[in-house]
């Protein structure tokens, strides 16, 4: 089984550019309706051998409007929607807080902004997925998800820029490194 190390290059929206290193993001289009959104997948899903996988994204620049959805899809996803918009896909918005599940907004965190660390974490010994800020643990956002999900962000907001941190490097959120990720 390959593990997750970047993002799929051919695997994105065209509204997304993705830097030699495959870990940095940068939106390209202008951000202004729900048809200029981009999304990317990992390289990989995650291992079904998984019992915890936890990733970070670094908000580089979170751009004019602050649009970023960071979480999980399915592989049928639609790249061209935010991630959380539809079925299938998980998300925390960085604009307003949002967590949200297949179009249903379930609960409400703080934003993020340029600067912040977002960490997320699929646990499929529960089904659940917990989020975090600059590594405080944020608490449960979504329950009973299954199958095959890929670690996935979508942006919508012109000049906004993350870098993923699949764990090739120490996480902020330290209770997470004294566990196995994979």
């Amino acid at each position: 089984m390959d593990l997750l190390t970047a993002w799929n290059l051919d695997d994105k929206s065209t509204y997304l550019s993705v830097d030699s290193s495959g870990l940095r993001v940068s939106y390209e289009g202008l951000g202004e309706n729900d048809e200029d959104v981009g999304a990317i997948r990992a390289n990989h899903p995650i291992p079904p051998y998984c019992k915890l996988f936890y990733f970070e994204v670094d908000i580089i620049d979170e751009g004019k409007n602050k649009i970023i959805g960071i979480g999980f899809c399915e592989k049928e996803f639609d790249l061209n929607r935010m991630t959380g918009w539809e079925d299938g896909s998980w998300g925390y918005h960085g604009d307003n807080g949002n967590f949200i599940c297949s179009g249903n907004c379930h609960h409400h965190g703080p934003s993020f902004s340029n600067g912040d660390t977002i960490g997320c974490c699929l646990n499929f010994t529960n089904n659940t997925v917990f989020y975090t800020k600059n590594g405080i643990n944020l608490g449960i956002a979504f329950r009973n998800l299954k199958g095959t999900l890929y670690p996935c962000v979508g942006l919508r907001s012109q000049g906004g820029s993350i870098e993923v941190n699949f764990g090739s490097r120490k996480f902020k959120f330290a209770d997470i490194e004294a566990k196995p990720i994979i």
